[in-house]
């Protein structure tokens, strides 16, 4: 209520206004320039050069004005107005490698700690997709060169790439292009969610479907994106369904020669074409396709990616600049392809195929006769069709199952010990956004500045896929039991139009303060509430950031902010366990006779229904130093994630019947019904029991320009440590099988993980003949991992599956648990030596459209080696030596 109240507060403030008008030049041909997008930075108020390079900006205020001039092709630019200027020339030149001054590494924008990359510093890197761009950031380290897995990244962690936690965190990343959120809530390709997280779905060594992992970096290809902004600390009040930082991408769109380029390392090649046209002063159109082929190993194509991409963008303006309206169509097909090896009959077989479009439409207006500066709606519908296939052969002892839907005991089918087993998963996922914003600068008299922004938004998301489906060729669909005969969770087919509609309902409001007092004092909050209604949970998140400078030269920063993110479909909809158990003593056979099973199924309902967002707790303060040699930023930050997914096994007690078989000779065995039983097993869930803490401090530093080495140099380092803890439980069966404690209890045992990284960049630059020359290094000083001894149980499961605590003087005696007690020794792993890794670009722009790149990875070679815990030496993993070339031509 106080929030709401300041704003009716701050809106009564009177504010006046004035116009800026200027033009807009060629840098080199002195031609006007059509089409360049200008913003003023305080505001976001905005307008667009005409034919004649002309243009008319309102500004809400009497301050200091700093515009910002951007054009596809063209270099953006920042140009500051005193109070008393009313026009301005604005040059604007080519963005290539005869700039004097190229930015190729990640910089610190605005007034906290975004960064940001731009056409420059994403080409700093062979990308070949986003996830390449992405390794440069503090933190992150350049991994082996691989497309035959699925990517996903976090920031400011120590969580290992393959654990749980990782890719829970990866889930609440969100990636948003173009004001429009990229969803994974809507992805169900996994085999059997019934166990676990349901992740996996592939060959042992690849994992290519990503449900509940966040987005799939290899899908987003990097050959349309003009620029790539990075909030690791407290984003804006507007973003929603996240938790583990953002990704705001912004496309290519206006007119443009034809951009042609072919890359080209290891065993992967990529092909792209971009095109912009102009066809009047309105409306112009870009296009992109994007074609690449990676294969694990070029010997023998076992494992190939496949992705097409493309996009057409239409962008619309009315004659006296008032509205802006970008249509956006994207289509793309992801394939994932594993062979079958001729020398391995067990290998898998599996295809992974994903076809569909996008449609998105970004609209800004500002309104000449309401109270509000400007209205921005953006609206989205995206449609998938997935298939997953996995075929593979199958050799055990004869089993039995059954394909009942059906509580109680069924007719068993044999299966043969040889036979192809082929599981597929359909899915069609699709999803929906809505936003309406708008936009009002105040200011007062005392030179306050107030810019508001509403807004209100809806996303949803469904799968309308046939499902899950599990067969054997020639057999009823089925899920073998283990070739014990004992009980084990059970599969079925599952349609996914069992599942609903996922609906989030979100508003918000933010107001952006700038003050600036004598001496150049400048003081910027931004007071963020946003309200989400997440699957029927009220979520209610203050954000708050804010920065003041002292002078030119010192600034400090800080913010703090809540968020939170959706669970998935696919941890949602799980559909009813099954639980097939074999009566009697099994498969009963008499040779040329007959052979009889019967199954008992068991349900238990499973979908988690009951499951809330996740939220997180950002905050973080810091500095920035700008000296006559240097410009240092330091941030340090403590995040926190509670209520996080994580799996749970449940003890589960059913009464059953009690089946007795009778055997008769040569006659086919029968079985009646003789009483009831108890029956107790665990039954596998989703739960938000899942916390992580990250607590760390990053810094950059970049110099000064060294002119006459035409050099210029920059340093990072962040130092993370991590504590991955969670409320669940597992359980440990007894050594003793006559005690009445029949399973110990556990507690999940913390993992606490810390790293620290230092890199560099050393760039030669020589701008009149388009070279540069870039090396970027890694230095990994720390990697520690320690998992805590948990070797004494909280408490036992007796007979009956009820629950005693153990008293906590009681737990580590041997005489009374020894039979509980597991030795699970404590795990601690430390970088043994400091890891380095150097990593070389070579580009040269000629004048006749035509450059040529060379990039090389770890291109010293060093591969240290380590003594594993077997004591034998091994080779670090490190990124390993690869080169490639990339060939662009512009006409």
């Amino acid at each position: 209520m106080r929030f709401i109240l300041f704003f009716i507060l701050v809106s009564s403030a009177a504010f006046s206004q004035k116009v800026i008008t200027g033009k807009v030049i060629d840098k080199e041909t002195s031609a006007p320039l059509l089409g360049v997008f200008i913003r003023d930075t305080k505001s976001e108020n905005w307008s667009i050069s005409e034919k004649d390079g002309t243009f008319r900006i309102i500004i809400p205020y009497n301050q200091d004005i700093e515009l910002n001039f951007s054009l596809l092709g063209k270099m953006e630019s920042n140009r500051v107005l005193k109070n008393d200027q009313n026009y301005i020339l604005v040059t604007l030149e080519d963005n290539t490698l005869r700039l004097k001054e190229v930015v190729v590494t990640a910089n610190k924008q605005r007034q906290y700690s975004e960064l940001t990359l731009g056409t420059n510093a994403i080409n700093n890197v062979q990308a070949f997709t986003l996830d390449d761009v992405l390794q440069q950031l503090p933190g992150q380290t350049t991994t082996d060169f691989n497309l035959n897995s699925f990517k996903n990244i976090i920031f400011r962690t120590a969580t290992n790439t393959s654990s749980l936690n990782y890719q829970m965190k990866a889930f609440g990343t969100s990636f948003v292009m173009n004001d429009i959120p990229i969803s994974n809530n809507e992805n169900m390709q996994a085999f059997n969610p019934n166990s676990g997280l349901g992740n996996a779905f592939g060959t042992p060594t690849n994992i290519f479907t990503n449900p509940n992992s966040g987005i799939d970096l290899r899908e987003i290809s990097t050959n349309n994106i003009e620029e790539i902004k990075i909030i690791q600390g407290i984003p804006s009040a507007k973003y929603g369904d996240l938790t583990s930082g953002l990704v705001l991408i912004t496309t290519k769109v206006g007119s443009s020669p034809y951009r042609v380029s072919a890359s080209i390392r290891d065993a992967t090649s990529e092909l792209n074409l971009t095109k912009g046209y102009r066809f009047n002063t309105n409306n112009s159109m870009n296009v992109g396709l994007n074609y690449l082929d990676s294969k694990a190993d070029a010997r023998d194509n076992l494992l190939d990616y496949e992705r097409i991409n493309g996009n057409i963008s239409w962008q619309y303006k009315n004659n006296n600049s008032t509205v802006k309206n970008t249509l956006t169509t994207n289509f793309r097909m992801n394939l994932d392809d594993a062979k079958a090896d001729p020398d391995d009959i067990s290998a898998q077989v599996v295809r992974n195929q994903k076809k569909g479009f996008s449609i998105s439409n970004n609209l800004m207006w500002k309104p000449k006769n309401l109270w509000v500066d400007g209205i921005n709606v953006n609206t989205s519908f995206s449609y998938d069709k997935q298939f997953s296939r996995r075929e593979r052969w199958v050799n055990v002892p004869a089993s039995a199952a059954t394909d009942s839907y059906e509580e109680g005991i069924h007719d068993a089918v044999i299966v043969p010990s040889q036979y192809t087993s082929v599981s597929t998963v359909e899915g069609i996922p699709i999803s929906t956004f809505l936003t309406l914003e708008t936009t009002k600068t105040l200011t007062n008299k005392a030179g306050w500045i107030h810019s508001l922004v509403f807004g209100i938004s809806n996303r949803t998301s469904t799968n309308k896929g046939a499902g899950r489906k599990n067969e054997v060729t020639g057999l009823l669909n089925f899920y073998t039991l283990n070739r014990e005969g004992s009980s084990v969770l059970a599969y079925r087919d599952y349609n996914f139009n069992n599942t609903k509609t996922e609906n989030q309902i979100s508003a918000y409001a933010e107001n952006r303060i700038f003050k600036k007092f004598e001496n150049n004092q400048i003081l910027n909050i931004d007071l963020g509430l946003r309200f989400d209604n997440q699957l029927g949970n009220l979520l209610l998140q203050p954000r708050i950031n804010s920065s003041f400078s002292f002078n030119k030269a010192l600034r400090i920063r800080g913010g703090f902010g809540l968020s939170s993110k959706a669970p998935s479909l696919n941890q949602l909809y799980t559909g009813d366990r099954y639980l097939d158990k074999l009566i009697g003593t099994g498969i009963y056979t008499y040779p040329g006779v007959y052979q009889k099973a019967w199954i008992q199924t068991i349900i238990t309902p499973g979908d988690n229904l009951d499951l809330k967002p996740s939220k997180s707790y950002r905050t973080e303060a810091g500095f920035d130093l700008t000296l006559p040699f240097a410009g240092i930023n330091v941030t340090g930050y403590y995040n926190k994630l509670f209520n996080g997914f994580v799996s749970q096994d449940i003890p589960v007690y059913r009464v059953i019947p009690k089946a007795e078989v009778t055997i008769v000779g040569t006659q086919v065995p029968t079985y009646q019904i003789v009483g009831t039983e108890n029956f107790y097993y665990f039954n596998h869930s989703i739960t938000n029991q899942s916390t992580s803490e990250d607590k760390g401090i990053e810094t950059t530093v970049n110099f000064r320009k060294i002119k006459p080495l035409n050099l210029d140099i920059s340093f990072n380092a962040s130092y993370v440590y991590t504590s991955d803890f969670s409320d669940s439980q597992y359980y440990l069966a007894s050594t003793n099988l006559l005690s009445p404690e029949r399973y110990g209890v556990y507690k999940t045992r913390p993992t606490n993980q810390d790293n620290f990284t230092l890199g560099s960049n050393f760039n030669y630059h020589i701008p009149s003949v388009g070279l540069l020359i870039s090396v970027r290094t890694e230095h990994i000083l720390a990697q520690n991992k320690k998992q805590n001894v948990g070797d004494f149980p909280d408490g036992y499961l007796d007979s009956q599956f009820i629950y005693h605590e153990i008293p906590l003087a009681d737990r580590s005696s041997i005489q009374k648990y020894g039979h509980l007690i597991k030795e699970l020794p404590e795990i601690q792993t430390k970088l043994q030596r400091p890891i380095h890794n150097f990593h070389l670009r070579i580009s040269k722009d000629f004048q006749n459209g035509f450059g040529i790149s060379f990039y090389a990875t770890n291109f010293l070679n060093l591969k240290p080696t380590y003594f594993n815990v077997t004591n034998q030496r091994t080779l670090s993993t490190t990124a390993d030596f690869s080169f490639g070339t990339k060939l662009n031509y512009e006409f």
